[in-house]
């Protein structure tokens, strides 16, 4: 159930990784200017904005599960298109197809997963995304170097068409959300479902806590203007903005650039991207047994500093002894892989679990498209101008991502409040009160 829940993860992060290996050739064949490798790059973020906000306002509508399946129709558009491209804005376009369906499973898969999963392990079933996500970069980089010999970047992109076939067939034999069944008064329809995720004995009980908080639905954007509720708001979408500034997309989207400017070959560039994938997927998996124990807020603000620190010697090492092969340059592929570690172990696992954690149910789906919109934002920038930077020297933009790191850590450790142990609906219950005594 997880699996297939999750499985939508596998495209959004094949769909990030897959241009890393594919610029190395795309570039030669259209001969790309970096104004133009950031175009290609960043519009699957223009992409991911339409597919998050739209989603957003749609998962309350049409549930969870059909907006997997819309998902994986849309995946299957964008992948076809991207791999028959013979011009640099069929390219673009294509990339925007995909992004689309990105945004759409960045919305639905950590709303549904959180919805399904039972109390104790919903960190757990939560870093799923994250280490979908993080397998689907690995595949990319992996098929990225199978096909690197022939040059042929259209099959990067083409073999993705299974797995989203595999997607939207397999989703319809997922349950849906018990708390949207109740929120649509399908109540025997919830009760039955969440029969699947609670003991006999507890069943009443959950059930009782989802009957109660669907009460408190009513005017649900009304009150979002209540300070308490405002708060959580605010934290969800810093939440999403701050991750992708910490540097993580450009190392996704660039890394083989990034080691070629080093001094590598594409081979070794593509080696030691596949190793950055390992790293990515192997922490992950680290992440996901730790943050039922660990809880989400440590996690994520000890991350922040190490991340700030990585990213603030990449700046130092190109602002002296310079991006080069050598002492400098394992130096820099150390940082990047502390980097890439950390970010897996604490943020990119642990935001977007946070963020549905923090909202409300009656305004989860609207609230998180917001905050994604917000996210995938902050990432086009980042990839639009990441190439212009990296051509003029990288120091600064790496010098901004270390002070993104520290910002987090504040963010973190001083106003993110901590989820872990409680049901959804004791936090919902928590927040609304607070709304309830600031009016």
């Amino acid at each position: 159930m997880f699996f297939f829940g999750s499985l939508g993860a596998l495209l959004w992060g094949y769909d990030n990784g897959v241009i890393a290996s594919a610029l190395l050739y795309i570039k030669p064949e259209f001969h790309l200017t970096p104004s133009q490798t950031g175009l290609i790059s960043s519009f699957l973020s223009v992409g991911s904005i339409i597919g998050a906000a739209g989603s957003g306002f749609l998962a309350n509508k049409l549930g969870r599960k059909r907006l997997i399946f819309i998902a994986s129709l849309v995946f299957m558009a964008g992948i076809a298109l991207a791999a028959t491209s013979s011009t640099v804005g069929m390219l673009i376009v294509a990339r925007t197809v995909i992004g689309i369906g990105i945004g759409i499973v960045s919305l639905s898969i950590p709303l549904y997963l959180a919805e399904i999963a039972p109390t104790a392990i919903r960190g757990r079933v939560g870093a799923y995304t994250q280490l979908m996500v993080a397998c689907g970069i690995l595949c990319a980089y992996l098929v990225g170097l199978a096909f690197s010999a022939s040059h042929a970047w259209r099959a990067m992109f083409a073999v993705m068409l299974i797995p989203a076939a595999v997607l939207a067939v397999g989703v319809w034999i997922l349950p849906e959300s018990p708390r949207w069944l109740l929120r649509k008064g399908r109540v025997d329809e919830a009760r039955r479902q969440l029969a699947q995720q609670v003991s006999e004995a507890d069943l009443e009980t959950v059930m009782a806590e989802m009957q109660a908080a669907s009460s408190r639905r009513t005017s649900a954007w009304r009150q979002l203007l209540r300070p308490g509720m405002l708060k959580v708001v605010l934290i969800a979408i810093l939440l999403e903005t701050l991750s992708p500034l910490t540097g993580t997309n450009t190392i996704v989207y660039f890394a083989p650039l990034i080691l070629k400017k080093i001094g590598f070959s594409d081979s070794a560039s593509l080696l030691n991207t596949i190793g950055f994938g390992v790293v990515s997927v192997v922490f992950t998996i680290i992440a996901a047994r730790v943050i039922d124990k660990w809880g989400r807020r440590p996690m994520m603000y000890v991350g922040a500093l190490v991340m700030a620190a990585s990213m603030i010697t990449m700046a130092v090492l190109s602002w002296t002894a310079g991006l080069t092969v050598g002492v400098g340059g394992f130096i820099a592929i150390g940082a990047l892989t502390v980097y890439k570690a950390t970010f897996s172990l604490s943020w990119g696992t642990t935001t977007r679990i946070v963020v549905s954690e923090l909202l409300p149910t009656s305004v989860r789906g609207p609230v998180q498209g917001v905050a994604l919109t917000f996210n995938y934002a902050s990432t086009f920038i980042l990839t639009l101008i990441f190439p212009i930077l990296l051509a003029a020297g990288s120091g600064i933009a790496f010098m901004i991502f270390g002070v993104v790191g520290i910002i987090a850590f504040f963010v973190a450790f001083f106003i993110q409040p901590e989820t872990k142990g409680r049901t959804l609906e004791e936090i919902e219950l928590s927040v609304t009160k607070a709304s309830a005594t600031s009016r």
